[in-house]
């Protein structure tokens, strides 16, 4: 009912710095209470006059005066204490008016800022944040803002960042003015992000600046948003704000003509002498039928001038279509080897982006002989063709375990040896093991148990054939309780299918006059273990001149991970899984297992003795590669992935083992990385020990340069080496259209009182489209409260003692 309200008359004070003193009553608010408070107070005076008149109607008219006066004024005294009266001491401060600027530091902003950019001018032509840098430092544009505004500057690119700056309203006052830093705006606009969140970024900053001074945010960009919500839902949320948004638009607005280099494929290690690809894949934009000459470069990674090796000419496919071009090569010596692609128009143009023309990819090239262990439940076949192919092979060692063989027996290989190997250094010094059809009850359990870290651990590469004798053996494994059936139990694991013992019964006692033709799956056709050829094309042309196979094991289907990779098409061996599996390849750990179903790969040379020597060579590289990259029985280096774009991090990991072939034991390990231009990373990351896996080792570190990244771990305790390359691109998401915007930035300045202008116009009319919103306020200083003093409570005591006293004097009740 009762509330504190200033009287304006009761101004005390106002000083010159704004600063007033106003005092306040607690005035009743409503009607009614201005009623009671007249009423109650007329009517206590009333009784306090009759009562005092009953009461000295026998005394003198002083003393009846005297009396009433002292009990009038004591009630006057509670009426003021009651009314609450104080000094309120307030300042008047000033609100100013806001402006935030939101600038993009995505990658798209590297490239140029007015579209392709003409014939001999590249040099000159700035980039877009060069352009903004441009605009910010050499026009008064801020100095224009910071009249009316207080100037906020924020970046995005994945995420909002900042404010990098706020520039406080610019006084003028001469004594006031002091000296500023300035601000690095080629850092601050420096392109960096990955991708552009421009709905994110700029809803975060609505919905941290939103308020009654906020005159407006200014969004400089070239309307990309290739991730992240859409920028609707920031219009949205700015209309709902009532927050004004002006757009300043940056880049050209016609596709500009480029040539791009998108992609190049190659193996990252090859066995000296063996042939491999080089290839190219190239996008354009307007050079659709052009013709484009692509140059493959190559030089030794301690090397300092490249040579060109091969050249080829091609036609352009329609905008955006990639052309591939491949380079075959076989390398002459061993090393590190750097390849790199350059494509340019046979005529040149003025291309947007020259910067994407070109590429480069490190490869390995070693010549330590392929370790291969054959183990072989009998001379079927396939082993003995197998066998004499790798043994007479330059660049392959091969051991040989044949079960049946009796003491004295010759076998074409480096070695013949009597049992599968049961000690880590003996099994650990191999690449590949290929097992045709061999009773595994023969090989003892530590042995298994190895085999298994071996491919998990130690990126053992495992060749599995099915045949007829004993993989029936190893599929019942596991339904009769036998100490013997539990030993092959695990091995299950290892192959990628669901062995079935349906086999065991059928023994493939039906006909198998006909042989039937494999059914490739699309995994199937691409995957490197099963080329015929170098082309996956005439490869799979080349298989279907092959009459097929008699025989498959059956199987269940795959397991869950495992990439089947062909089938066995004879109708009378499918089951409710479809087809047998002919051949499936699957990851175990670091290791790789691919899997035969069928011992008759010996029938591909009625086709050609090439074809199933290449088959075979090809499946041992394939399987091999994880032990091959290793350089050193003693470790493995395994980056998480070998191509990265620039920005990301590069996660490590290795696998290091000590002198006796046990996990090594060390708290950290350290690594060189030499980063494109050959600098060594500064200080060098470490990878440190992984607390869940005995032996393995973790690290990263942020890739900041797009080429070729070089790592090198030393084995402790040995002279041994780890290396391995990464190769950084450039992303392509900032690069799918680099073109401006203009529909999206002013769709998203509609209905907020803004308006849309490009970056040129930006120092002429920026300032006149964001209006002063700035506001005076007042501060609470002091509040002095006056009833609440000594001397009132003194007054107080001294009317009702004189009262009581003259009362007593005058021997009244």
């Amino acid at each position: 009912m009762f509330n504190t309200f200033p009287l304006m008359h009761a101004l005390l004070a106002v000083d010159t710095a704004g600063s007033l003193t106003a005092r306040e009553w607690d005035w009743p608010e409503s009607p009614l209470g201005w009623t009671l408070l007249i009423g109650g107070t007329l009517v206590v005076l009333a009784w306090v006059v009759w009562m005092y008149r009953r009461d000295t109607i026998d005394l003198h008219r002083g003393w009846r005066v005297w009396l009433t006066a002292l009990r009038l004024a004591a009630l006057a005294t509670l009426f003021l204490i009651a009314l609450n009266p104080q000094d309120r001491t307030q300042r008047t401060a000033f609100r100013p008016s806001r402006v935030a600027v939101l600038m993009d530091t995505s990658l798209s902003m590297r490239h140029p800022a007015e579209g392709t950019p003409a014939t001999g001018a590249t040099a000159e032509t700035l980039s877009r944040a060069a352009a903004l840098e441009k605009v910010l430092t050499s026009t008064p544009l801020l100095e224009q803002l910071r009249r009316d505004h207080e100037v906020s500057l924020f970046t995005f690119d994945s995420a909002l960042a900042g404010p990098h700056r706020v520039y406080p309203l610019r006084d003028t006052t001469p004594q006031t003015k002091t000296a500023e830093t300035t601000v690095d705006w080629t850092t601050v606009l420096q392109p960096r992000g990955l991708e552009t969140r421009l709905g994110e970024s700029l809803g975060e900053l609505i919905r941290q600046s939103a308020g009654r001074t906020l005159s407006g945010i200014v969004v400089v960009t070239d309307g990309g948003n290739n991730a992240g919500i859409d920028v609707s839902t920031a219009h949205d949320r700015a209309v709902a704000a009532k927050t004004r948004l002006v757009t300043v638009g940056i880049g050209g607005i016609e596709q500009p003509l480029n040539l791009q280099l998108a992609d190049i494929q190659s193996p990252t290690d090859v066995q000296l002498g063996d042939k491999f690809d080089v290839t190219a894949f190239i996008q354009a934009q307007g050079l659709a039928g052009r013709e484009v000459t692509a140059t493959l470069w190559s030089k030794p990674e301690d090397g300092d001038t490249p040579v060109q090796v091969d050249e080829q000419t091609l036609t352009l496919p329609a905008d955006g279509v990639p052309a591939e071009v491949k380079f075959q090569l076989q390398p002459a010596a061993a090393g590190g080897w750097d390849y790199t692609v350059k494509v340019q128009p046979t005529v040149k143009v003025a291309e947007f982006n020259a910067q994407d023309n070109e590429q480069s990819i490190a490869i390995q090239v070693f010549d330590r002989p392929t370790k291969v262990l054959l183990l072989a439940g009998g001379p079927m076949r396939d082993y003995q063709f197998v066998r004499n192919l790798l043994f007479r092979h330059k660049s392959i060692d091969v051991d040989v375990v044949l079960q049946t063989a009796a003491i004295g027996t010759s076998q074409e290989s480096n070695n013949l040896l009597l049992q599968f190997p049961a000690e880590r250094e003996k099994l650990f010094e191999y690449d590949v093991i290929i097992a045709f059809d061999p009773d595994w009850r023969l090989v003892p359990a530590e042995g298994i148990a190895l085999l298994r870290d071996w491919v998990y651990q130690e990126a053992g590469g495992l060749i599995l054939i099915a045949g007829d004798v004993n993989t029936v053996q190893l599929a019942a494994a596991g339904e009769q309780p036998t100490p013997v059936q539990d030993q092959l139990e695990p091995l299950k694991e290892l192959y990628p299918v669901v062995l079935s013992t349906f086999a065991a019964e059928m023994r493939f006692d039906q006909d198998s006059s006909q042989p039937w033709a494999l059914e490739f799956t699309p995994e199937g056709q691409r995957a490197e273990a099963l080329q015929l050829t170098d082309e996956p094309t005439s490869s799979l042309a080349r298989w279907k001149e092959f009459p097929g196979f008699y025989r498959c094991y059956s199987t269940s289907g795959a397991k869950a991970g495992a990439t089947v990779l062909a089938r066995f098409t004879d109708p009378r061996s499918q089951n409710e899984f479809g087809f047998p599996v002919l051949a499936a390849e699957q990851f175990y750990g670091q290791g790789r297992v691919l899997y035969f179903g069928s011992g008759e790969f010996w029938r591909l040379r009625s086709v050609s003795d090439e074809d199933y020597d290449r088959l075979w060579i090809k499946a041992v590289r394939n399987v091999g590669q994880g032990r091959t990259k290793r350089g050193t029985k003693r470790g493995v280096l395994l980056p998480e992935v070998r191509k990265l774009t620039l920005g990301q991090t590069a996660r490590l990991r290795a696998r290091l083992l000590d002198a006796q072939f046990q996990p090594l034991v060390m708290d950290a390990v350290p690594l060189e990385v030499f980063d494109p231009q050959g600098k060594p990373l500064v200080p060098a990351p470490k990878l440190r020990r992984d607390e869940a896996r005995a032996g393995e080792f973790v690290g990263d570190f942020r890739v900041s340069l797009p080429g070729v990244y070089k790592l090198e771990l030393s084995v402790p305790e040995s002279d041994d080496r780890l290396t391995d390359t990464l190769t950084v691109s450039l992303p392509k998401l900032e690069d799918q259209d680099v073109r401006q915007n203009v529909t999206l930035l002013r769709d998203l300045v509609r209905d907020t009182g803004g308006d849309y202008i490009t970056l040129p116009e930006a120092a002429e009319k920026l300032p006149g489209l964001l209006p002063n919103r700035g506001e005076p306020f007042t501060i609470d200083e002091r509040l002095r409260t006056l009833w609440d003093r000594d001397w009132v409570m003194y007054l107080l005591v001294t009317l009702l003692g004189l009262e009581w006293l003259t009362r007593k004097l005058l021997k009244l009740a």
